[in-house]
């Protein structure tokens, strides 16, 4: 037993021996990962995919962020298809648009009533909702079948979107050019809220009735384009030859520029929209924004440009009171573009309202309090009220 050693009979040592890089930490050197940035750059995609989602209200799927962007190319040579849609959720409006604006059974003047297609009366009847949309389609050339153009439109909406819809249309033909009416109901066949997202109405809709017109009946030719393009120079709204003008930096001097613009900014001196002055001319500070009204609501610059000491906007929604100047009405079965000025201290407002109906507005105080329009415009009846009519007695 005493030759075994016992590992604590060792002699204490004062100085401990220490590996001199024991406590020594050096930086790894960097090594990119590639696996690593792609689940990164994976991973920001699918961030961005899921922001740029639309999602259906009071449904628990989505309308993919693919279906929204459109797939169709913007041509010059195809055909030019004017187009508007306007929602409501109101069922009296929903029966009276089927079955008193499409068939014109308010006009006297037209003898053979339109007749309408899509979906049959009863199909529709029966499963109808108060929301429904309106849209009204006008191809440029009239050489299209608007019948066609309609039924090869809703089709390829209803691949797009996975809808299938309850729907009706006619065509109006009492007009300097024939157009189409469509109505779709709010819910469809499967039972979903329908929803359009904003950039499927204002871009991808559009170019689905050029691409299909210009199938029936061939892309425009050069006249038709020049045609359209002088028609540029003496249109009261924003076109392609203002973008080009507005991208003209510093002062703008017409000599300097090709032909169609000097006749652009010549048409909008004309409008009151530009003056020249020494050789050069000057825009007025809204003249943008008047084009752009324009093109929306044609009535705008006609009021804009009266003499008047106060100036004229549009409403951008919000609380709004003041005494009614104008109320501007229209066929409304062909228009929804009704509009009532409104004065106040310091401008007279330009207020769209969709099918105005309430009665000798001008020179009544009214309050207008909604939203800011947009492709479903929201100022109606029941945004304004009566403040106060000079030709009630007061007690």
């Amino acid at each position: 037993m005493d030759k075994i050693k016992s590992i604590f009979n060792y002699e204490k040592k004062d100085i401990i021996e220490r590996d001199p890089g024991l406590y020594r930490w050096e930086k790894k050197p960097y090594v990119k990962d590639d696996v690593k940035v792609l689940n990164n750059l994976l991973h920001k995609l699918l961030k961005k995919n899921r922001s740029d989602t639309c999602r259906f209200k009071d449904e628990k799927h989505f309308f993919g962020s693919s279906l929204v962007k459109s797939n169709y190319k913007k041509k010059e040579n195809n055909q030019r298809v004017m187009f508007k849609m306007s929602y409501s959720n109101s069922m009296r409006q929903h029966n009276k648009y089927i079955k008193y604006y499409m068939p014109q059974m308010q006009k006297d003047n037209v003898i053979d009533k339109p007749e309408l297609f899509g979906i049959t009366d009863e199909e529709y009847e029966k499963n109808k909702v108060a929301g429904h949309f309106k849209f009204i389609v006008s191809p440029e050339n009239q050489n299209v079948n608007l019948k066609v153009l309609i039924n090869d439109f809703i089709k390829r909406i209803e691949k797009l979107s996975g809808y299938e819809l309850y729907w009706q249309a006619c065509i109006h033909t009492d007009t300097e050019h024939p157009h189409g009416h469509i109505v779709i109901n709010r819910k469809d066949k499967n039972g979903r809220k329908i929803f359009f997202p904003k950039q499927m109405i204002k871009n991808t809709m559009r170019e689905i009735l050029s691409e299909s017109a210009t199938k029936l009946v061939g892309p425009r030719s050069k006249t038709e384009i020049e045609l359209a393009k002088n028609k540029m120079i003496s249109a009261n709204r924003w076109t392609d030859l203002d973008k080009k003008i507005e991208s003209i930096k510093g002062v703008i001097y017409p000599n300097a520029l090709d032909v169609p613009l000097q006749n652009r900014l010549a048409h909008l001196s004309t409008i009151g929209l530009a003056k020249y002055e020494n050789n050069k001319v000057i825009l007025n500070k809204d003249w943008k924004d008047v084009l752009m009204a324009t093109a929306r609501y044609n009535t705008y610059l006609e009021e804009y440009l009266k003499q008047d000491n106060l100036p004229l906007k549009m409403y951008e929604g919000g609380l709004l009171q003041g005494k009614v100047d104008r109320v501007i009405s229209f066929d409304k079965d062909e228009s929804w573009n009704d509009a009532i000025i409104v004065r106040t201290q310091t401008h007279r407002i330009y207020v769209p309202v969709y099918q105005l109906h309430k009665q000798n507005l001008e020179g009544k105080t009214i309050s207008v309090s909604g939203g800011d329009g947009g492709i479903t415009r929201q100022i109606t009846d029941r945004d304004i009220k009566v403040v106060y009519d000079r030709n009630v007695e007061r007690h």
